[in-house]
């Protein structure tokens, strides 16, 4: 096995795993979202590489997937200048003696699932599995073995025991423009009469809140009183995850009306509707909402920069690309969803003249470049250069311009 890369398995976790279907069953709601992205552009089919971060990562439960968000794996290897996690595993000194091994640490699990892929795409030893059809999950699993990704005898089971336990495999039938995906069957409704809505206080669905669908992605509409906190309790879903169906990375407050969605949204508008003239107070994020459209996903249809706002009048493509890019507002000139109160009075102007303001400072994303490398390089944090470029995932592209000041 290459001495770059080496791919450790933690086959110890193997019997608590197949115990702990509850915790699996979560990682492949958080996951395969990613893992169907990195299919469509690569061809790894995504139950192979969802049912391998079962596995690898304990289903996320592992001390590398949660200290180090590194999900297969990975070693340092000689060319890695990312961030390090130093864990016992399998290498030894000169004297037989146990030493901890250096591994790769990312900014996220997203992260961790690209370089899967760039570490199967770049290996010529894994290249004839590309030859597979990417819903040929048990050729691949087969293969992954006969290349030398795995020792133990048993893996191409544990793969296919895996994709077939949990129907991994209809994900190789989707795409990262088209995700539909269905309730646990234990979470289905039965073929018993429905129970009448309960009105006692502590009811986990409440019989005044609305459901519906938005451009074929289930939601909630939310009333007066709603939190996210709430919602993701009444209906079973992480808060980390609904925050993320709905572009966020803290909780928010919610207004009688608004949209909350419960699954991811689309890539693009899939109704008759393709595009949307702006109007006066509408911003990007409600029109993402309004829409039902990765917020992510509208920015670059459109060609703009996240984080800037369309200005009033201008089209915007919800449904095709854009060939240009609309004119931008003025900063602040959009304001966010009107809230209840009014805001508190301005102090009287003073002939003080304004403090310069500092220059921003911007970044062009180069190839091979992550969100947790450019935050490295300029000294902030993941975090705040998120925040400063209104980023709702780690996920940025070549040319992409990156406020980091």
């Amino acid at each position: 096995m290459s001495r770059l890369i080496i791919i450790t398995l933690f086959f110890s976790f193997t019997t608590t795993l197949f115990s702990q279907a509850g915790d699996q069953k979560a990682y492949i709601r958080d996951y395969r979202e990613i893992a169907i992205e990195e299919m469509d552009r690569s061809g790894i089919p995504a139950s192979i590489k969802m049912a391998q971060g079962i596995l690898e990562s304990g289903a996320g439960a592992s001390t590398l997937s949660r200290k180090a968000n590194n999900h297969f794996g990975i070693k340092c290897g000689g060319s890695w200048n990312g961030g390090t996690y130093y864990h016992e595993d399998d290498d030894y000194d000169k004297k037989g003696n146990l030493i901890k091994s250096c591994f790769r640490k990312y900014g996220s699990a997203d992260e961790s699932y690209r370089a899967h892929t760039v570490f199967l795409q770049s290996n010529q030893r894994y290249a004839f599995l590309f030859d597979y059809d990417k819903t040929d999950y048990k050729n691949w699993a087969r293969g992954l073995k006969k290349a030398g990704y795995a020792t133990n005898p048993k893996y191409p089971n544990l793969l296919i025991d895996l994709i077939e336990r949990y129907e991994l495999h209809k994900l190789d039938k989707m795409t990262s423009e088209i995700l539909v995906f269905e309730d646990d069957p234990e979470e289905k409704p039965t073929t018993k009469p429905p129970v009448r809505p309960s009105t006692k206080p502590g009811t986990s669905r409440p019989s005044s809140r609305k459901e519906s669908v938005n451009n074929q992605v289930k939601m909630i509409i939310a009333k007066n009183g709603d939190t996210y906190a709430k919602l993701a309790s009444a209906y079973k879903i992480g808060l980390s995850r609904l925050l993320k169906y709905n572009d966020l990375s803290r909780s928010t407050a919610l207004q009688d009306g608004d949209f909350v969605y419960t699954q991811p949204k689309r890539k693009k508008y899939r109704n008759n509707k393709s595009t949307h003239r702006v109007k006066a107070g509408e911003n990007m994020y409600a029109l993402s909402q309004k829409y039902g459209i990765r917020l992510e996903c509208l920015y670059k249809r459109n060609r703009m920069n996240p984080g800037t706002q369309p200005a009033v009048g201008e089209r915007l493509y919800i449904k095709k690309k854009a060939k240009t890019a609309p004119k931008t507002a003025r900063p602040g000139s959009t304001k966010p969803p009107v809230i209840s109160k009014p805001p508190p009075a301005k102090p009287p102007v003073t002939s003080k003249p304004p403090e310069p303001q500092t220059a921003t400072k911007i970044y062009i994303v180069k190839k091979g470049d992550t969100l947790w490398a450019v935050a490295r390089k300029y000294g902030i944090s993941v975090d705040k250069l998120k925040s400063l470029n209104n980023l709702s995932s780690n996920v940025i592209s070549v040319g992409q311009e990156l406020r980091v000041e």
